[in-house]
Parts: structure tokens; C-alpha cells; sequence
């Protein structure tokens, strides 16, 4: 039996990289997977590929800053699953502008995706899970943050005071889920630089190659390399799965030892 046998997990940002990396994951351990991304291509390719290898899965493409789409893909998966267990808020958007040339534009479209797809996947999560039954495992909440969370860079001001903000307020809703009663974890997860799509065009919007990148990493991590996608997807697994059932308010940084220095 999987660790996540019979529970149901929306995952957002599943369409590539750490997200459907997750969402793979997720099903191989039994889980029902409800794939969204705002590409519907993506959502499907992700769809198929986890169906043919015998996976539970709905695809939903969604944008996560449109709260009717919240509450459709909620709908769906209620519909089609039953009670939903488990949320991973993991899409995200970066840019690497110097802060002073970032425009507002640049600025609105960071905060709309980070941080208010997060407030409103919280937000439908917990009106959705706050009945849930003091007699079943808790539900969980895992918004995907970053080492951007801990520690200050350049040319991405925004997107860490975005990450910065993800990581307080999985605080703030953890305390605040206790305090009414419910049922409900919340945790951040952080990742290092990981091989996705997303980390590779930050490299590009930079300049800088990969093998170049390789040289910076083996200096600034203490492992010396990159993430793998599965690897940050093995601690999404460890925070939804009733392992980490002592767990909530807090942090998993999975940083290849980048935030000890």
C-alpha cells in the first residue's frame, strides 16, 4: 500500500517540472492526483503520462489568480475523488530584472501568481477541509516557497519578497487553523536551485550557461550541484503523507545545504 493510498491531492503548477514531478509521485503512492497548470497542454500531457502508468488522475488547467477557477477545480475534485486531503500551492513565476529596472507590471505579475494564488488556494483549501473529522489524519497544506524565503539575492527582488511572504504566511495559517479547531497542516516547502524549465530560464535571462552555473553551484552548495525534481518531490511527499503528522507551522528546506552558510 502507498503512503498516500485513498487520499487526494491538488497540486497546481503540475504541468512540468518540481509540480508534476510531485504529481507523479503522488499517484505511484496512491494518491488521486489533481493535475492543474494555466497551460492545458501541459495538464493533459501530464494527465496521460501518469494514467498509462496505471496513476488516479483529473486534469484542470487553472489560472491561480482567478478564484472561480479555485472553486471549479475544488468542485471537480469533490465530484470525481470524493473529499480533498491534500493541496500543494507550487506554481510559481520569477524574473531576474535588476530592482531598478523592474516595472510594475513585472512587479503585479509575480505577486498576483505567488502570492495570491497561494492566499486563494489556501483560502478554498481551508473552507473545503475545516469540516474535516477530528478522527482522520489531518489535511495538509504545502505551499511551495524557496531558499529566496530565507536569504536575500539579486536580480530577483521581488520573487524573494514573494517567497519571503509565502513562508510567513504558512505560519500565520497554521496558526490560525488550530486556533478555529480544524483539522488542517500547514507547512512551506523550500527548494534550492532545481533542474526545471523555470530555474533554466532564469539562467538564460542572465546569460549564464548551464556549465557556468554548475561552476557557481559547486562553490555555493554544500552538495555541489542542482536538485532534481524528484528530489524536492520526495519532501512534498514526506508533508503530505501522515509521516509528518507532528508537523505543521514550519519549514522543509531542501537547499542542498545553500541557507547554512
Amino acid at each position: 500500500m502507498g503512503r498516500l493510498a485513498g487520499k487526494t491531492a491538488i497540486i497546481t503548477g503540475a504541468g512540468s517540472g518540481i509540480g508534476f514531478s510531485t504529481a507523479a509521485l503522488f499517484a505511484n503512492e496512491g494518491a488521486n492526483v489533481v493535475i492543474c497548470d494555466i497551460s492545458e497542454e501541459s495538464c493533459e500531457c501530464a494527465y496521460k503520462e501518469i494514467t498509462t502508468a496505471n496513476g488516479s488522475a483529473l486534469s484542470q488547467p487553472m489560472d491561480v489568480t482567478k478564484e472561480g477557477d479555485w472553486q471549479d477545480v475544488f468542485a471537480r475534485a469533490v465530484e470525481k475523488f470524493g473529499q480533498v486531503d491534500v493541496i500543494m500551492n507550487c506554481a510559481g513565476v520569477g524574473d531576474q530584472s535588476p530592482i531598478e529596472e523592474t516595472t510594475v507590471d513585472i512587479f503585479d505579475k509575480i505577486c498576483d501568481v505567488n502570492l495570491k494564488g497561494v492566499f486563494l488556494g489556501c483560502k478554498h483549501a481551508i473552507l473545503h477541509m475545516k469540516n474535516r473529522p477530528a478522527d482522520l489524519p489531518s489535511a495538509s497544506i504545502i505551499n511551495v516557497s524557496s531558499t529566496a524565503g530565507f536569504v536575500g539575492t539579486a536580480r530577483s527582488g521581488i520573487y524573494t519578497m514573494t517567497k519571503g511572504g509565502v513562508r510567513l504566511f504558512s505560519k500565520s495559517v497554521a496558526v490560525e487553523v488550530s486556533e478555529f479547531g480544524y483539522n488542517i497542516r500547514c507547512n512551506s516547502l523550500h527548494p534550492g536551485g532545481t533542474e526545471t524549465p523555470m530555474f533554466d530560464n532564469s539562467l538564460a535571462q542572465r546569460n549564464v550557461s548551464k556549465e557556468a552555473f554548475s561552476e557557481i553551484v559547486k562553490r555555493r552548495n554544500l552538495l555541489g550541484r542542482r536538485a532534481k525534481p524528484v528530489e524536492i518531490a520526495n519532501g512534498a511527499l514526506f508533508l503530505a503523507s501522515d509521516e509528518s503528522s507532528f508537523m505543521t507551522g514550519t519549514e522543509l528546506a531542501l537547499d542542498g545545504g545553500y541557507a547554512a552558510r
